[in-house]
C-alpha cells in the first residue's frame, strides 16, 4: 500500500549554527575520516543515495550540462576547441545563476579558474542515470566531437547518394528540451536551480526506474523531505531497513573510535608539552555512550559484511577493517560506563594500531610535527561521523518533488 507522507524537521539557531561549524571542521581537516573508513562510506553512499557525489549541489545540473553538450554538438564545435567552448558555456551558466541563487552555485568564488566544472561533477551520474549513454569520460567524448561533426553533415553512398547522419548516439534520445537556453544558444536570464516539470519528471523516473532499492528512490516515492539523518525515514523495505541499520551502527561505531582517539591525542600533546590537557572528550563521549551502546550491542556485524558491496570495501588482513570493527565492538559491549570505555587500553592500542596503519606517514601519535597541528577544538557533539551523502539526496529529493508540483 502507498505510504505518502512530508515530514519537516525543525531546528533551533543554536543548533544550526552548530552543525555549521562542526561541517566547517570536517572539511579543514578531514574529521569524518579520521580513522580511515572511507571506502565503507562511499560504498553505503552508492546504496543509498546513488548517482551522487558529495560535490554536487543541485539535480538541474544534470540538465545543465547535458543541455550544453547537446548544444556543442548541435553547433558542430571542433575537437581541439570543445573543452575550452564548454568550460565558457559552465563559466556563463556560473554567472546567470549567481544572480538569483544564493547557495549552492558551483565555482561562485573561482570562476573560469575552477579546477572541477559541474560537468566533471556530475559525469558520472549521467551516465549511471542513463542520460548519457556512453562509457567515455569526460575528456574522451570531447575527443569525438570531429567525428560527431562528420556524421551530421550526412555522408553519399558509392553512388554519389545523399545519406542521413550515422554516428554514435552520446546522449538518451528522451532527455526533455533544455530550456534554460534561448535561441540563440545563450543561458537565459533568470535561470535557477528550480527544475521544470519535464525535468523533474524525467530524473524521478531515472531514480527509481534504475535504483529503485535505494533510500533516494523510496524517498522520491513516499515524498520524505526534511529528514536529517537516513535511519529516520519513516517505512523502509525489510532490505533496506537492513541496510540503514548497519550504515547507523558504522556510523555510530566510528564515531566513537574517533572520540578515543581525540582522547589520546589530548593525552598526548599534554605529555609532550604542547598544549594543556582539556575534558573536551569526556561529556561528548558520555553523550555518545547514551545513544550508542544499545544499538552497538545488538549489532550483527557478520551480517553487515556479508552485504556485498560492504565486503568488497573492506580493508583486507588480519588486521583490516574487519579486525578493527570486531576489535573495538567487542571492547564496547563489555563496557560497564562510558568512562570504562574511554579508558579501556585494550581499545586504546586497537586505535592506535589503527591510526598508524591508515595513515603511517602522517600519524599523530608517532610524529610529534602531525601532533602538533592538531586542536582539541575540533572536538564537537554536533553531528555523526557519516551522513552518506544525505544531505545531497535529500535535496535532489525536495528538488523533483517541487519541480513535479510546481515545475512549469
Amino acid at each position: 500500500m502507498k505510504h505518502d507522507t512530508v515530514t519537516w524537521l525543525d531546528f533551533r539557531a543554536d543548533d544550526l549554527s552548530q552543525a555549521r561549524d562542526f561541517i566547517r571542521s570536517l572539511q579543514e581537516e578531514g574529521v569524518i575520516d579520521e580513522l580511515g573508513f572511507l571506502a565503507l562510506l562511499g560504498r553505503f553512499s552508492d546504496l543509498l543515495h546513488p548517482a551522487t557525489t558529495t560535490l554536487m549541489r543541485s539535480a538541474r545540473y544534470f540538465y545543465f550540462v547535458a543541455g550544453i553538450y547537446r548544444l556543442l554538438e548541435r553547433e558542430g564545435v571542433r575537437a581541439s576547441h570543445v573543452a575550452h567552448f564548454a568550460m565558457q558555456r559552465q563559466d556563463e551558466l556560473r554567472d546567470v545563476l549567481a544572480a538569483k541563487e544564493t547557495v549552492g552555485v558551483i565555482g561562485r568564488e573561482a570562476g573560469i579558474n575552477l579546477r572541477q566544472f559541474p560537468s566533471l561533477i556530475y559525469w558520472s551520474g549521467l551516465r549511471k542515470l542513463g542520460m548519457l549513454t556512453s562509457s567515455l569520460s569526460e575528456g574522451a567524448y570531447q575527443e569525438q566531437f570531429d567525428d560527431i561533426r562528420r556524421s551530421r553533415r550526412g555522408y553519399q553512398d558509392d553512388d554519389k547518394t545523399g545519406q542521413g547522419p550515422e554516428g554514435v548516439q552520446y546522449w538518451a534520445t528522451d532527455l526533455p528540451p533544455a530550456r534554460f537556453l534561448d535561441s540563440e544558444g545563450q543561458v537565459k536570464s533568470g535561470e535557477t536551480f528550480k527544475l521544470t516539470k519535464a525535468e523533474a519528471q524525467d530524473l524521478h523516473k531515472r531514480f527509481t526506474s534504475r535504483f529503485p532499492d535505494s533510500l533516494l528512490s523510496h524517498m522520491l516515492a513516499h515524498r520524505l523531505v526534511g529528514i536529517q539523518w537516513p535511519w529516520d525515514c519513516p517505512k523502509p523495505s525489510p532490505e533496506l531497513a537492513v541496510w540503514l541499520g548497519h550504515a547507523r551502527n558504522m556510523s555510530l561505531l566510528v564515531r566513537g573510535a574517533t572520540f578515543q582517539y581525540y582522547a589520546l591525542l589530548i593525552e598526548e600533546q599534554d605529555k609532550l608539552g604542547i598544549r594543556k590537557a582539556t575534558n573536551a572528550v569526556q561529556p561528548v563521549f558520555e553523550q555518545w555512550w547514551a545513544e550508542a551502546r544499545g544499538p552497538l550491542k545488538n549489532w550483527s556485524t557478520s551480517e553487515f559484511v556479508a552485504v556485498p558491496t560492504v565486503a568488497s570495501a573492506l580493508r583486507p588482513g588480519n588486521r583490516g577493517d574487519r579486525w578493527f570493527i570486531d576489535g573495538w565492538l567487542e571492547r564496547c559491549v563489555a563496557a560497564s560506563t562510558a568512562e570504562a570505555l574511554l579508558s579501556d587500553k585494550t581499545a586504546r592500542d586497537l586505535v592506535r594500531e589503527r591510526e598508524r596503519r591508515v595513515k603511517p606517514a602522517k600519524s599523530r601519535l608517532k610524529y610529534e610535527k602531525h601532533l602538533k597541528q592538531w586542536k582539541p577544538a575540533r572536538v564537537s557533539e554536533g553531528v555523526y561521523q557519516f551522513d552518506y551523502r544525505h544531505s545531497i539526496g535529500s535535496r535532489f529529493v525536495s528538488e523533483i518533488l517541487d519541480g513535479m508540483e510546481r515545475g512549469q
